[in-house]
């Protein structure tokens, strides 16, 4: 077996294993995640059939919890960090119970993967704000990501969601079109150093560069922070070097064409 092929067979193969179902009380399912959260715990998600064909996904309000725990309330007292959030939200679909302060998406069974994909990346870029520097929180980084390629004219679109080869929902969170009918798909991580989203990147691209025509970047925010070596690793596992590649927003700044050639 080549080295490439066994790389991939092993990652997708540990991210299997660490997908962990298991019944709880009450009719849930706990849905324990390889990624981690704001304290270093595995993300866990529970889901329960609410009718015949729907099935509703929630967090139980753990995610606002741990932030709070951190240091972090997300209320409307505090406008910037709730207009973000609310914007997290709205980008992934998800539904905010605000008396027990749970996420929750509600689904069809057979679109119930894709929905717990999305509750999952909603959490962990709601967990996200606990990184913003909170002297001056005024937007993520996709919001300066946006900022930055409308100054430069680059052509994009936003929030992009790309059904895969296993019927999974991939999320860019941009689409550039490149000459010759190509596309230049990114996702962002507002951490240089945020593993749980090089592995979420090195999946999505596996299940959509068959249905795609793109070439697919992971945009690292390291205006603070340098981007360490373990994040290329994780990113591009099994990856073809001219399919997939990861950047630093540093580099970006300084050659804006890079995106869009």
């Amino acid at each position: 077996m080549a080295q490439a092929e066994f790389l991939k067979n092993n990652y997708i193969n540990w991210l299997k294993e660490k997908l962990v179902f298991t019944d709880v009380e009450n009719g849930y399912v706990s849905i324990s995640t390889p990624f981690i959260d704001s304290n270093y715990d595995n993300i866990e998600l529970f889901a329960r059939f609410i009718s015949k064909d729907k099935i509703e996904i929630t967090d139980f309000g753990e995610t606002l919890f741990n932030l709070e725990e951190s240091g972090l309330k997300i209320n409307k007292r505090s406008k910037t960090i709730y207009r973000l959030f609310e914007g997290i939200l709205n980008d992934f679909g998800i539904m905010y119970n605000k008396e027990n302060q749970s996420l929750s998406i509600t689904t069809d069974v057979q679109r119930f993967p894709t929905a717990k994909n999305r509750l999952l990346q909603a959490v962990m870029r709601v967990n996200d704000l606990l990184y913003l520097n909170k002297e001056n929180v005024s937007s993520t980084f996709n919001d300066i990501m946006t900022d930055f390629l409308i100054k430069n004219k680059i052509l994009f679109s936003p929030n992009i969601e790309i059904v895969g080869q296993n019927g999974i929902s991939s999320h860019f969170d941009f689409s550039i079109p490149l000459p010759e009918g190509k596309e230049r798909l990114i996702k962002t991580a507002a951490r240089p150093n945020d593993i749980n989203q090089a592995k979420i990147f090195n999946f999505d691209v596996r299940e959509t560069a068959n249905s795609r025509d793109a070439k697919y970047v992971l945009l690292l925010n390291d205006s603070n922070n340098p981007i360490g070596g373990n994040m290329n690793t994780n990113a591009l596992v099994g990856l073809d070097k001219h399919l997939a590649e990861v950047k630093g927003f540093e580099e970006i700044q300084k050659k804006p064409n890079l995106l869009a050639s």
